[in-house]
């Protein structure tokens, strides 16, 4: 037996425990003690817990003001009154569509999301529907606003029915879409290749019914979609003969081939504008007496009174940046400064700021009733049916913003 190599396992067997024993009291063992407190001693249940400090004398509590309204800037006021009046935006992003229903809600398309969005009177824009549509370019509300004609750069055309949550493809070849005042049928112009293909058409809202209402042949570009609220004209036509160097016959036209009365209008570019019952007709154009510019004009519109009571109203802007009140009182945004031959070349005025303007229809009186703050130029101008706020889409920007006319 090699007792030799048992003594030298033996001592390193000793060593090795040695170490470690050294190890674990110099750094274990010394932790394990200095981390064990004593416990406190356990409270006595029985006995009484110090006393609370007392209550103070009541008072009266304030409850938290509201966030307060920022400011407005020096002289901007916060309601129309002929001068700087503060506009608030409706939306941040580009929009398309804006149209406004008879309850006071905004319906329109967010180009930045694709969503259909409505704005309740006094409320916040919520989506009409989670569908996204996609690269819109175009769209066309019913007067509910529950329906909408959409349109694509493509050409492609869809009826989409939010309600019902269904889309129904329209022709491609359709276009200038327009509801009628009950939101019951869709006029539009269907322009085939041949010019003997180019028709006036009424249909319903999803394409089905649809009939030829007039023949358009070369002349479609002439023929202005324009549905009077008592449906008796869906359109009108510059396609008469000259009666001078500026006058020109305008024609209407209604669903059934009615023979109705023509008018002469004085000038291009002829912009036509119905009053809430029909019964007359605003309208822009330009002449050589108005340098070219867009001047306005009313005039009868109904039955056989068509033409009667021509008038002009010596302002001179678009139809299409104006809106009724009533019958006698019109809101029409009106460039600062127009150029001569703005109304033969109307991209002149893109850049050029607007100011809000009431106008008498009756006696002609014009009235200034704003200088929306930020200079904007207008594109399309809409009144709420309270008459308490004007609507506009800016033509830059596209946003939709608010001018308040009354508290």
């Amino acid at each position: 037996m090699n007792y030799k190599k048992i003594l030298i396992i033996l001592m390193m067997l000793a060593v090795v425990v040695g170490i470690g024993y050294f190890i674990y009291y110099l750094f274990f063992r010394t932790a394990v003690v200095t981390t064990i407190e004593e416990a406190p001693p356990a409270a006595n249940v029985n006995e009484a817990a110090a006393p609370l400090p007392a209550a103070g004398e009541g008072a009266p509590v304030t409850p938290t003001a509201q966030p307060t309204v920022p400011e407005l800037p020096a002289g901007v006021s916060q309601v129309a009154d002929g001068g700087l009046t503060l506009v608030t935006p409706l939306t941040q992003m580009p929009s398309i569509g804006a149209s406004i229903s008879s309850n006071g809600s905004l319906s329109y398309y967010d180009r930045s999301n694709g969503l259909f969005y409505r704005i309740p009177p006094d409320g916040n824009a919520v989506p009409l529907s989670n569908k996204v549509f996609y690269n819109v370019s175009n769209a066309t509300f019913d007067p509910i606003g529950d329906k909408a004609i959409i349109e694509y750069p493509d050409g492609s055309n869809i009826m989409y029915d939010f309600n019902k949550g269904q889309q129904v493809t329209l022709p491609a070849h359709w276009e200038d879409f327009s509801f009628d005042a009950a939101g019951d049928k869709l006029i539009s112009k269907s322009l085939g290749t041949d010019y003997s293909n180019r028709f006036l058409v009424v249909s319903n809202p999803d394409g089905s019914g649809a009939r030829a209402v007039q023949e358009l042949g070369d002349n479609a570009s002439k023929v202005t979609v324009a549905v009077s609220p008592n449906n008796s004209i869906i359109a009108t036509a510059a396609t008469g003969d000259y009666g001078g160097l500026d006058s020109r016959e305008v024609f209407f036209i209604g669903q059934y081939h009615e023979n109705y009365r023509s008018m002469m209008v004085e000038g291009f570019d002829f912009r036509p504008s119905w009053s809430p019952s029909g019964d007359q007709l605003l309208y822009s154009a330009a002449s050589s007496r108005s340098d070219y510019k867009p001047t306005l004009w009313i005039v009868d519109g109904s039955g056989n009174n068509i033409g009667n009571n021509r008038r002009t109203l010596n302002v001179d802007t678009w139809a299409d940046k104006c809106t009724f009140s009533d019958e006698n009182t019109v809101f029409c945004a009106v460039p600062t400064a127009m150029p001569r031959g703005a109304g033969l070349q109307p991209t002149v005025t893109d850049n050029t700021p607007d100011e809000i303007y009431k106008i008498d229809l009756i006696t002609g009186l014009q009235t200034k009733i704003a200088e929306p703050q930020g200079e904007h130029t207008v594109e399309k101008l809409m009144l709420a049916p309270d008459g308490k706020n004007l609507y506009f889409t800016d033509k830059l920007s596209k946003t939709l913003n608010k001018i308040q006319l009354a508290e």
